[in-house]
């Protein structure tokens, strides 16, 4: 019996990647027009994840990182901007994501659905007051019942550990849950390894590798009673 589905927050239930290339692209207008757009996005998309590495080791603020991305980024391009430009362009980024937060279409309505029989709970790579504000904004607050952030707790997806403080918090054992991610390697071979069956949320439709024993795949999250019906069944 599922008692408990834990959910990645990124790409998953929050629209990351729209709110990031909103801001991306007005950072890319007023401080790298001459610059192919692909570009841009390829460079910013390497120095996103070097410095996302820094911040949840506790080396770097978001602040700091933010700015140090585009300093590189910039360099990289051989856009040399004086530093309060830099300046200006993290907090553009900062602003355009800020302002176009939204949930992945069917997320709240799937939340409400399974949270009137099981609990929820959210597992992800990230800090936990950023992670906090989205949910807030996207309105999928009142139906998380527990929300575990590396950041927050020391180890990050794929470690089965962080899977592990996940099941714990909610009351439930591994095998009466089930992940569901976007991240093949940190959300299903993580949960995998941690005992937890897994649902991997392909929303993109991208390449598929052979599925393990256990393992289904999902496209979208609604209308909601045909997700939860992919997301519960252990057939």
């Amino acid at each position: 019996m599922t008692r408990a589905v834990l959910f990645d927050l990124d790409d998953t239930l929050f629209d990351h990647h729209l709110s990031a290339r909103a801001a991306l692209a007005a950072v890319h207008e007023a401080f790298a027009a001459d610059v192919a757009f692909a570009e841009f996005e390829r460079h910013h998309a390497h120095y996103l994840e070097e410095m996302h590495l820094e911040v949840l080791a506790g080396r770097a603020t978001l602040e700091e990182a933010r700015r140090e991305r585009f300093r590189r980024v910039f360099a990289a391009l051989g856009l040399f901007l004086a530093p309060e430009d830099v300046h200006r362009a993290a907090s553009a980024y900062r602003d355009g994501y800020s302002g176009t937060r939204q949930a992945i279409p069917g997320a709240v309505d799937l939340l409400v659905h399974l949270r009137k029989s099981i609990r929820v709970g959210i597992v992800t790579n990230n800090l936990l007051e950023e992670q906090r504000g989205k949910l807030r904004v996207c309105g999928l607050d009142p139906y998380v019942d527990v929300l575990v952030a590396s950041e927050d707790v020391g180890v990050s997806k794929p470690d089965p550990e962080i899977f592990d403080i996940a099941v714990r918090r909610l009351g439930v054992t591994a095998a009466e849950s089930v992940m569901v991610g976007d991240s093949w390697q940190n959300d299903i071979a993580g949960a995998t390894a941690a005992g937890i069956r897994a649902v991997w949320f392909n929303r993109t439709g991208g390449a598929q590798p052979p599925l393990p024993s256990g393992v289904k795949s999902l496209r979208t999250l609604a209308p909601p009673d045909d997700a939860a019906a992919v997301i519960l069944s252990r057939d």
